[in-house]
């Protein structure tokens, strides 16, 4: 049952009231292992923001926020891009496997980034409204992902996003999560015995410290075993290698793992990366590709 929604819009919409640094890192490694939450919460949410009189302008900005922060699969290969054509294929892709309420499919004018409108239509697949702001919301999110283009042009390249890139960015580097999130992230999996004895203290200690941070040693280990499966997408390593060196117990546990985190497939986020660096190839590189552009979106 399509009965889903991104969290990023959810996240967006519902606003910042009760987030703290280590709920917003703790949030990012949950949704590394989940990239969804309940439509009616994405529902709801937007009506809400509707009675309020809430702006375009304050949903954009809340979207491009919760971006910052959001490791899930999809996302976070989406934001490696240079090609704002393989954007959009990145972003219906997600949009015709993922189990969401509401389906959007865009498309790039006939004159190429920057030409003119972006169009998009959304199909509702259950029979509520769809309120404005959640369509506001959606769209922000498709701008914020071909927002990335123009960066990684500007920067000659993708900067990384990892948990510790995260981590520093909400200033909870010190954390015990993001302390612990680092080891598993560089070294692999290992027991949470291991793990407390690389910190310096008692495996009893960690988790309470953990416990108290809203996290445990798992979801770290799922999320940094998921995080470096996806670092190795853009090797020449068969993705039955890479699933098993990192940890799953095969590819169809990887796969399960990937689509549970973006509703893609490996091979189609490999697929994905490949498009884009022979895109990359036929221009040049990140330099010089000019801009994506911000787009005035319309459905």
């Amino acid at each position: 049952m399509n009965s889903l929604a991104y969290h990023v819009v959810v996240h967006a919409l519902e606003g910042r009231a009760g987030w703290t640094p280590i709920s917003r890192f703790v949030a990012a490694v949950a949704h590394v292992i989940d990239g969804h939450l309940p439509y009616e919460r994405y529902n709801a949410a937007g009506r809400a923001r509707a009675a309020e009189g809430v702006t375009e302008g304050q949903i954009e900005s809340a979207v491009r926020e919760f971006l910052l922060t959001d490791l899930s699969l999809g996302v976070r290969t989406t934001s490696m891009l240079s090609s704002p054509e393989v954007v959009v294929a990145a972003y219906n892709s997600y949009n015709a496997s993922a189990k969401i309420a509401v389906r959007t499919s865009v498309s790039l004018p006939s004159g190429g980034p920057g030409s003119g409108a972006v169009v998009a239509q959304r199909r509702v697949l259950i029979g509520t409204p769809d309120p404005g702001p959640c369509r506001v919301g959606t769209l922000a999110m498709f701008d914020g992902l071909l927002g990335f283009v123009e960066r990684n042009a500007r920067l000659g390249g993708p900067p990384r996003r990892s948990l510790g890139t995260v981590a520093e960015l909400l200033g909870v580097s010190n954390s015990a999560a993001a302390e612990a999130s680092a080891i598993f992230e560089a070294e692999g999996s290992m027991s949470v015995g291991e793990l407390a004895q690389r910190l310096g203290c008692h495996q009893r200690s960690l988790e309470r410290k953990l416990k108290s941070e809203g996290v445990t040693a798992e979801a770290l280990r799922q999320a940094a075993r998921i995080l470096r499966a996806a670092d190795r997408l853009g090797s020449d390593a068969s993705l039955t290698t890479i699933a098993v060196e990192e940890g799953f117990s095969d590819l169809s546990h990887m796969t399960r793992s990937f689509k549970s985190s973006a509703a893609m497939q490996p091979s189609l986020l490999r697929g994905l990366l490949r498009a884009d660096a022979l895109a990359r190839a036929s221009c040049g590189g990140y330099d010089g590709e000019g801009e994506a552009g911000r787009h005035a979106l319309r459905t």
